[in-house]
């Protein structure tokens, strides 16, 4: 079996970004897209943007369709790369738990739209992101915690 360091690659730069949100946005939830590639079977994952919920709360945070629509148009314009695109989706949990069924259920879904898998991150209270790698709407491909080093993710 394949492990997450093999199907995900997330920049440094792009744990940062989710967590200065996510500490912003303290007590409550927030979110956005992640933008990336997929090459060889891997996401890569290369910038997160931020899509603000005005009706955000400590337990739930909701991508607005247009506004995340205007955040993907601007960050396309202001990273121009021939591969970047839309890779998933990320959020934080002002508590110290993973993704919930609703926020895996929700990325299977999504990822009905694609050929290639989709990512979803979850920024945790403590500190932690977990990943959910999902190829189907009916299928999670992998499930982990990233951690700072690579090779020491887990499944």
């Amino acid at each position: 079996m394949r492990s997450l360091a093999q199907v995900l690659e997330v920049a440094p730069e792009v744990l940062a970004v989710i967590a200065k949100a996510a500490d912003a946005a303290h007590p409550c939830e927030t979110g956005g897209l992640l933008l990336g590639w997929w090459d060889g079977g891997r996401i890569v994952v290369r910038h997160a943007i931020e899509v603000p919920d005005p009706e955000a709360t400590p337990t739930s945070w909701v991508r607005v369709e247009n506004t995340a629509q205007a955040a993907l148009d601007e960050a396309l314009d202001r990273h121009p790369h021939p591969w970047l695109g839309y890779v998933g989706d990320w959020h934080s949990h002002p508590a110290a738990c993973g993704a919930s069924s609703q926020d895996i259920t929700s990325i299977q879904r999504a990822s009905g739209q694609y050929e290639q898998p989709l990512v979803l991150l979850v920024h945790r209270a403590d500190d932690l992101v977990e990943a959910v790698v999902t190829d189907s709407a009916k299928h999670t491909l992998m499930h982990g915690t990233l951690s700072e080093t690579p090779e020491k993710e887990s499944s």
